[in-house]
């Protein structure tokens, strides 16, 4: 048995249109399922209890990038597999797996896969799947509310990048990577990635992989405003981890120090003093 997730207001009600061929694709595989909607914040997370208290085979998550989270907080470490139907506004974790945009063609590759481990991580005990971190890109992120309604993938997260740039400020931090003592730092984003991609397709962590074990770390250290432009180019390229200015690394486990810093979780924000992130390697069922 397969629970369908659907979130009605994800990417502007592109859920429920991509409901019915995703059903047409569970019947063609001889699925059993039942349809389960989101109506309000947690009911994400309360349907997947259900389904994991269940033992059903998996979820097919019909959303974005928030519904998996939200999903993930009630599955993480159990048997029960997740499956992606992107339909969000960025649908940045589905890139990171390398499955089509199109819903009902990501549902349909995924189950003629084979059921394999995938990783996630855990900010302070919240899991997420994606990427996280602080800095500048909560600025953006604080405005892209504005626009996510109105418009999709990178375009939105744009408009979002330029409306922050007049409140931007450097972060002043603590970090301790894999135990080492900690490190004073001033930085202007810092990446922390189990996937790649964020704000509907910019590689802020190009070299993240969902399925090694490992968090990949991106610092970007203090520019002054009217850099950030000239350096946007290559942000969404993945390519400004070559910069001087950039600093990687992969561990196991950082911790970050910041008196009422934000810090971003798959694209939702949480206030925090500090940070405890670590990988859970293979802590999840997928088909990919």
């Amino acid at each position: 048995m397969f629970t369908l997730l659907a979130n009605p207001i994800s990417g502007n009600g592109r859920s429920l249109r991509a409901l019915p061929e995703i059903e047409r694709v569970m019947k063609d595989f001889s699925l059993d399922y039942h349809v389960e909607y989101t109506r309000e914040p947690g009911d994400a997370t309360s349907i997947a209890e259900k389904a994991v208290q269940n033992k059903e085979d998996g979820i097919v998550v019909i959303g974005g990038d928030g519904t998996v989270f939200e999903t993930l907080g009630g599955m993480a470490g159990s048997q029960t597999q997740l499956i992606y139907a992107p339909t969000g506004t960025g649908n940045d974790f589905v890139k990171a797996l390398r499955l089509p945009l199109d819903a009902a063609k990501a549902v349909r590759q995924q189950l003629a896969a084979r059921v394999r481990a995938l990783d996630y991580a855990l900010v302070n005990k919240t899991p997420f799947m994606n990427v996280c971190g602080t800095g500048f890109d909560v600025d953006v992120l604080r405005k892209l509310t504005a626009y996510k309604d109105r418009f999709q993938g990178i375009k939105a997260y744009l408009l979002a990048l330029k409306d922050a740039l007049g409140s931007y400020r450097p972060i002043d931090c603590e970090i301790s990577v894999d135990g080492k003592p900690f490190e004073k730092k001033r930085l202007c984003i810092l990446s922390i990635g189990n996937g790649q991609f964020i704000g509907g397709g910019m590689k802020a962590v190009p070299d993240g992989v969902p399925n090694d074990g490992l968090l990949d770390v991106v610092e970007v250290r203090a520019i002054r405003k009217w850099q950030i432009p000239f350096l946007l180019p290559l942000f969404i390229l993945g390519k400004h981890t070559h910069l001087s200015i950039a600093k990687t690394c992969r561990c196991r486990h950082i911790e970050i120090h910041s008196d009422g810093m934000t810090f971003q979780l798959d694209g939702e924000l949480r206030r925090m003093d500090s940070a405890d992130v670590r990988i859970i390697p293979g802590g999840l069922l997928a088909r990919y």
